[in-house]
């Protein structure tokens, strides 16, 4: 009996032991992996994200603008993911204001995304969120510069990803007009450049002495500003860029203020990378080869470019996916001393480390291997440094594998910001235009 009583004890000790042991596991055992593939931010259909705002005072003419902006994120998790965003609002340089009247959180966030699983289970990326906004839960009654950033429920202490997007109250007309010029290029390529004018004139509410500061972008290019600024002297100096560039501001905004830049390099037209032809690139794990190396140009294209967007209307469900690939660049044995990228639709224009290409001695090319989203993609390849503590690159520039040609034909994106004091004070958008050398606007 006694030895009975002893073996019971020792199974009911075994049975305790065990669930504890599933316990701890199951309290130590990791949150479920989730990785961000790509985030897009674009307005109505491939349009720049520039959310124009309504107001009584919003009365001027403006060529750009959506009504709605739309949010892509593709995220890799074993299961559904729980994310929410928030939209935070900030200065001309990106600087997110502190300012508890304008970035009020309880306000300017939400959770309210359309999860799609990915069509193939074998895919880069497993589920798709995608989030309209404004929308009966978001509205934006501040213009500026604004970004969106997305946090995980169960790690909500750092973003994950973040995107850039403007919000516009057009109150000031603006009217922007080129001229060919050339600028000092480091490198024996044709240097054809731009000079920038915009022209604004203010209504009488308008301060002059707070209107000081107009800002360019190519589009979609949304972290390359060129920043013209009376707080500046005579150059806009950039650590991000390897040429300075001239600026003047004069004239009153109530009558005509002039906003000028000069020596912008004309860059050239954008290279295509087509991934629609589902037999040149198939889905599926293994490495895509581009059928031919890239060759380094000088001014000269062979397409026609989308002026930087990426185009996914001829993509279908079931074959939006990602595809491993290899870019090759054939340098014709001019060899950069400085760190070669890749910059296209497929990354925003903002590559990082992983989108820096390597020299192969035995085949005298450079090579990068990527996921790709399946799309219509625009890029260049661009040289400068990498800047480890900013995990940046820097001193970048494209004319010395792509040269420059005046028929580019990019679209320039021009921003009249005005220091209001509503509120404490913040940086608002009152007036925006979009245009090129010949001066069509952004669609092709």
């Amino acid at each position: 009996m006694k030895s009975l009583h002893n073996i019971l004890a020792f199974f009911i000790l075994g049975i305790s032991v065990l669930f504890n042991f599933a316990s701890v596991s199951a309290q130590k055992e990791p949150e479920p992996p989730l990785e961000v593939r790509f985030v897009r931010l674009y307005g109505d259909d491939n349009e720049p994200p520039i959310l124009l705002m309504k107001s009584q005072d919003a009365i001027a003419q403006t060529n750009v603008g959506a009504n709605t902006i739309t949010l892509e994120i593709d995220i890799y998790a074993n299961i559904p993911p729980t994310l929410f965003a928030t939209f935070v609002h900030c200065d001309m340089n990106w600087q997110e204001d502190a300012n508890n009247f304008i970035n009020n959180q309880g306000l300017m966030r939400t959770s309210d995304f359309y999860w799609e699983s990915a069509a193939n289970s074998f895919s880069y990326y497993s589920y798709r969120g995608t989030l309209k906004f404004p929308n009966s839960q978001l509205k934006f009654r501040y213009s500026g510069n604004w970004k969106v950033k997305l946090f995980d429920y169960y790690s909500p202490e750092k973003s994950i990803a973040e995107a850039r997007f403007f919000v516009v109250e057009p109150i000031v007309p603006v009217q922007m007009d080129f001229v060919s010029s050339m600028y000092n290029s480091e490198f024996n390529v044709i240097n054809s450049a731009f000079n920038i004018e915009a022209d604004i004139v203010a209504p009488a509410k308008i301060l002059n002495s707070q209107l000081k500061n107009f800002v360019i972008y190519r589009n979609f290019r949304w972290n390359e500003p060129y920043v013209i600024s009376e707080s500046y002297s005579d150059k806009y100096i950039n650590p991000l860029y390897k040429y300075t560039f001239p600026i003047m501001v004069s004239g009153f905004s109530n009558v005509e203020k002039r906003f000028s830049i000069f020596n912008v390099p004309a860059e050239n037209v954008y290279r295509v990378l087509d991934m629609t032809n589902l037999a040149q690139y198939p889905t599926g794990s293994y490495l895509v080869q581009m059928p031919f190396s890239d060759l380094i140009r000088n001014g000269n294209y062979w397409d026609v470019d989308d002026d930087g967007a990426m185009i996914t209307r001829y993509v279908s469900g079931s074959d939006d996916n990602y595809v491993y690939m290899e870019f090759l660049l054939d340098p014709v044995g001019i060899i950069s001393d400085e760190d070669v990228f890749v910059s296209g639709s497929f990354n925003n224009w903002t590559p990082d480390k992983n989108w820096q290409m390597y020299f192969d001695k035995s085949t005298q090319l450079y090579r990068l291997k990527q996921w790709v989203r399946r799309a219509r993609h625009n890029y260049l390849y661009g040289t400068g440094t990498y800047n480890a503590d900013t995990q940046k690159f820097e001193n970048i520039s494209f004319d010395r594998y792509e040269g420059n040609n005046v028929y580019s034909n990019h679209s320039f994106i021009g921003l009249v910001y005005y220091r209001s004091f509503d509120l404490g004070g913040y940086d608002a958008i009152i007036g925006a235009s979009v245009t090129n050398p010949f001066g069509t606007g952004y669609f092709r």
